[in-house]
Parts: C-alpha cells; sequence; structure tokens
C-alpha cells in the first residue's frame, strides 16, 4: 500500500469532460479508458490508498465487474465507509440502468456511500440518476485527473506499473489468463432498441432500429437499417432499406433515405427526406465481428461463459 498524503477529494474523484491526450505524453484518460479492467482495479485501489483509505479485498465478478470497500479517512472522527464499484466491461460507460443497478447492491450497507467508476463515462441521463441516488460517478478523465495530482514519483511508478506488458488486452475474471480474440465472419444482423438519452458515436448497422417513446438521441454517424421505427426524438443521417414509420410523438430530424415514409398521427418529420427506387440489393452488409473469450486452459467451466465485446 502506497504512503498516504493527499485526500480523497483532492486526488480528483469528480466527474470532468474528456478530452484526447496523446498517449506518449504519458497519462491520459484515453489510456486509461484502455486499461484491461484488473489494470484498471489496480489503479483505482493505488489512488485510494495514497489518498489515506483502508482497503478491503476486492470481490471480482463473472462480467469483470470489481467491487471494494474502503475506509475513508479511517483514524480520524471523519472516517466513513465507501463501497467503489468498476462497471462491467461490457458496460464499461453508465446508464441510467447502471446506475440503479448499483444503487440497488448498495441497499443493504448503511452508512456508506457509493462511488461508482465507468472509464467511458456517464450519459446524460445517468449522471442525473447518480445525483437523484447520491452516488459518485468517476469516468477515466476524473482517474486521469486523480493520478496526476499524485507526486511526480508516485504518477511515474503506477504508469509504469499499469502500462507494462499487455495493458489492454482483458483478464478472464474466473482464472486471470488474458482472454484471445475470436472473430466470427457472416454474423446475423441483430435487431436494436434504443431506449436511454444520449450521443451515439459508434456506426449502427442493424436489422432493425427502434427509438423508444420519451428518448431523446443523436447519432453521430450515418445509421444504416432494414427498418426505423422511431417513438421518441432521432436526430442523424439515416438510410433505410425498407421503411421509415414515426409513430404518435415521435420525430426524425436530419437526412434521411429509404424505401418508404409512414407519419402516424402526432408523428413529425424535420428535415431532408429522400424515396429510395429500383432495385438496390441490400446495402447492409453483416461485418466480420470480434470478441474476446477465455481459452478455458485451465479447464475451469465458467471460463465458457465469459465472453467479452470490444470497446472499440
Amino acid at each position: 500500500m502506497l504512503d498516504p498524503f493527499v485526500t480523497l477529494e483532492e486526488a480528483g474523484f469528480s466527474l470532468r469532460r474528456s478530452g484526447g491526450v496523446d498517449r506518449l505524453a504519458g497519462w491520459s484518460p484515453e489510456l486509461i479508458a484502455s486499461l484491461d479492467w484488473a489494470r484498471l482495479s489496480d489503479l483505482a485501489r493505488a489512488i485510494a490508498a495514497a489518498a489515506g483509505c483502508e482497503l478491503a479485498e476486492a470481490r471480482i465478478m463473472q462480467d469483470g465487474a470489481v467491487h471494494f470497500g474502503m475506509i475513508e479517512e479511517p483514524r480520524s472522527s471523519k472516517a466513513r465507509r465507501a463501497l467503489v464499484k468498476i462497471a462491467a466491461w461490457n458496460e464499461w460507460g453508465a446508464t441510467p440502468e447502471t446506475v440503479q443497478h448499483f444503487a440497488q447492491e448498495m441497499s443493504s450497507a448503511r452508512n456508506t456511500r457509493g462511488i461508482l467508476i465507468a472509464p467511458a463515462g456517464f450519459s446524460p441521463a445517468a449522471l442525473r440518476k447518480a445525483q437523484e441516488m447520491r452516488i459518485e460517478a468517476v469516468d477515466a478523465v476524473a482517474l486521469d485527473a486523480a493520478v496526476r495530482a499524485l507526486p511526480g514519483d508516485k504518477s511515474d511508478f503506477l504508469f509504469v506499473v499499469t502500462t507494462a506488458g499487455d495493458f489492454s488486452t482483458p483478464t478472464c475474471p474466473i482464472c486471470m489468463k488474458k482472454l484471445q480474440r475470436i472473430e466470427q465472419e457472416s454474423l446475423a444482423l441483430c435487431s436494436r432498441t434504443i431506449d436511454t438519452d444520449g450521443l451515439i458515436a459508434d456506426a449502427v448497422v442493424c436489422d432493425s432500429l427502434e427509438i423508444a417513446a420519451g428518448c431523446e438521441v443523436t447519432f453521430l454517424q450515418e445509421v444504416k437499417a432494414r427498418s426505423i421505427t422511431v417513438s421518441g426524438h432521432a436526430s442523424g443521417d439515416f438510410v433505410c432499406e425498407g421503411p421509415v414509420i414515426l409513430e404518435k410523438g415521435g420525430t426524425l430530424s436530419g437526412k434521411a433515405a429509404a424505401r418508404s415514409l409512414v407519419v402516424r398521427d402526432g408523428g413529425e418529420l424535420l428535415g431532408q427526406f429522400r424515396i429510395l427506387e429500383g432495385d438496390l440489393g441490400s446495402f447492409v452488409k453483416p461485418a466480420v465481428r470480434w470478441h474476446w473469450r477465455c481459452a478455458g486452459a485451465d479447464g475451469q467451466r465458467q471460463c465458457a461463459w465469459v465472453v467479452f465485446e470490444p470497446h472499440q
């Protein structure tokens, strides 16, 4: 355990807007968000230990989530307990459901505050939920600020230890060996339903896309789908092989090209729309997909259930 020399607040456990920094310059939010969950857990615990906290043993879940308890300012009249959770690998960022689930996990812990670490960040709705549930929200930007606030030799030491060897390939939470990259070709397209507010930066290619009622979402890249149904509010550029359906209360803003457009009473199209004509064939092609999977070399049956999606 490192010697205590800063408080937890001085260590930077607060949410800030992210910004990219070149990895060659050392610590950066991008570097921290790219870490294996096991390396990230060690880093978070080291920051807490440096802040003078007493740490309990970490509990590792099958999905890569990590829980650990700690006591802040343990040898003072201000001592208080906290439960820290690092989001599961297949989440990595936090939605309102992520926050709500953590709050439920904490329901039996009295006089204990919660700290949720989601390296990829929190959606606006997740931040509101965290404030409502009095859970501290920590992302990669906050961790970057925390480790930079340490004395130079401590920060440098943690950088060397954290980034030694293969620091980005996730570890199997069962056997603690590195997972393997497994590719699958001709993976069938899936249907997708979006029911939380926010920005979606990834390219969306799917069979059917549904925007749930009451949801406001903006797509930063062109969306390709075989059918699109909007009951909430969607913004972006859309290309659809089949129909675009705007249900009651649904609005679509931006540019859309589709085989047909159906606007129910109460639906609204805001922007440009173009009808696709002729025999186009299918322009939505299933891409080669890959995931992380455990080789199961130790023969533990639980390893077969470990499947992690790539973060990028």
